[in-house]
């Protein structure tokens, strides 16, 4: 009795460190297989459907402007996909998985520059002789009107001080360095978490829209999104707003609510949850802001009050109103 244990003990055993085994070597297989092809995301969101480790499906989605390496494309029951890589900012790692590609732009892989071309031309070393592919690289592709398009990448890895977007700009059919930001890591995250792309001007000229953790204090903390374009050479800033804040550091004796309501999001006291929708006025396409701000009293794990707050952002002609 004591043997049959032990062998199936040991089956058991074995059928695990198989299983483990040929989940590590199509984990390299994977990393180690090369781009053929870019996939352009024109209009979007774009669904991608990867396979999940219980065997089930799951779906993430690639926003507006988005440009991801295409791995291998086939044809299943009529219906043409590819199958790409994407990176997710927030855990600083990539993602496989499959998009129809009818809805996108399949893009030759030598139109634009390759993982080892950004870093080389942002001089970006990495720590310890990493490989290229150990840093995280986002892109997405620009519109500047009659100008062309400009690619802009993210560039991040836990090895690096700061994270940075860089802008690259077309010159005689090649793509040179133009301006970047560079960004410090939040509490282990890059500086951009998500991307999209629009041209909210109407003016051809499309806008980078992206959210950003935010650290001010032990207690203040959030993300924003941002609206920027570039102009005039360099990166500008037109918008930014509070998707999440919280500000626990310090709480005012009795609950103050400022008037007007937008003032009291980031406000000590308070934890704020916001969300932005784009709304027409005209050819140009304002930012809506909607956001509830909830009052908390020392002590107190449950807000003590709350308001909501609705507030349209109108174009004045170099940026969008702020919120406060």
């Amino acid at each position: 009795m004591d043997n049959m244990r032990f062998l199936l003990a040991a089956s058991g055993f074995l059928i695990i460190t198989g299983a483990i085994a040929v989940t590590i070597l199509r984990a390299r297989e994977s990393a180690h297989r090369q781009p053929i092809a870019w996939c352009y995301v024109r209009d979007g969101p774009l669904e991608l459907v990867r396979k999940a480790v219980s065997r089930r499906t799951s779906s993430l989605r690639l926003g507006r402007g988005a440009l991801v390496p295409v791995l291998k494309t086939e044809s299943k029951k009529g219906q043409a996909l590819a199958m790409v890589r994407v990176t997710d900012l927030a855990a600083l790692n990539t993602v496989e998985g499959w998009v129809d590609s009818n809805k996108a732009e399949i893009v030759p892989i030598d139109r634009f520059l390759s993982d080892a071309e950004v870093l080389d031309q942002l001089d970006i070393e990495l720590p310890n002789g990493s490989a290229p592919a150990s840093a995280a690289v986002a892109r997405w592709l620009v519109k500047q009107g009659n100008s062309g398009v400009a690619l802009v990448c993210f560039v991040a890895s836990f090895g690096l001080p700061d994270s940075r977007l860089a802008a690259f700009l077309p010159v005689g059919g090649k793509f040179v360095r133009g301006p970047w930001l560079d960004f410090p890591f939040s509490e282990m995250k890059p500086g951009i978490l998500t991307g999209e792309v629009r041209d909210l001007l109407g003016d051809g000229v499309e806008c980078l829209i992206t959210q950003e953790p935010f650290r001010e204090g032990p207690e203040t903390l959030g993300i924003n999104l941002v609206i920027r374009r570039l102009e005039g050479g360099n990166f500008s800033l037109l918008w930014k707003a509070p998707l999440e804040s919280r500000n626990l550091g310090f709480f005012p004796p009795q609950v103050q609510k400022l008037q007007p309501l937008e003032k009291n999001a980031g406000a000590p006291g308070t934890v704020t949850k916001g969300e932005v929708e784009f709304e027409p006025r005209g050819k140009i396409y304002i930012p809506v802001w909607k956001a509830t701000v909830e009052f908390f009293a020392a002590g107190q794990d449950e807000p003590v009050d709350s308001v909501k707050v609705t507030k349209a952002c109108p174009w004045n002609g170099s940026a969008f109103e702020p919120i406060r």
